[in-house]
């Protein structure tokens, strides 16, 4: 039976699973790309281990910034949709 007050009983959970896995792929990603073009650059100047690990320490502060902007939006627009709840129930009301 759904909740006739309008809120969401799981929406922070699931908000909470869903940035954690955006962020948890992010990471991934970010850390994957880095470490590619290190060995990629690494392989064509014969430099091996320079510019895997100059890409890899580089990778994570813009990994952990693009968390935390990742992160603000999310959180940004789940209180824009609480808001915008809110708003309809007091006109239904």
């Amino acid at each position: 039976m759904a909740q006739s007050d309008g809120s969401r009983p799981g929406g922070l959970n699931t908000l909470l699973i869903v940035l954690i896995g955006q962020m948890g792929c992010l990471t991934l990603v970010v850390i994957a790309l880095s470490v590619l073009a290190g060995i990629w650059l690494d392989n064509s100047f014969h430099t091996k281990p320079i510019f895997t690990l100059a890409l890899l320490l580089a990778g994570v502060p813009i990994s952990v910034i693009l968390m935390v902007f990742v992160g603000r939006k999310t959180l940004e627009r789940f209180r824009l949709q609480g808001g915008a709840t809110a708003a309809k129930e007091k006109e239904s009301l």
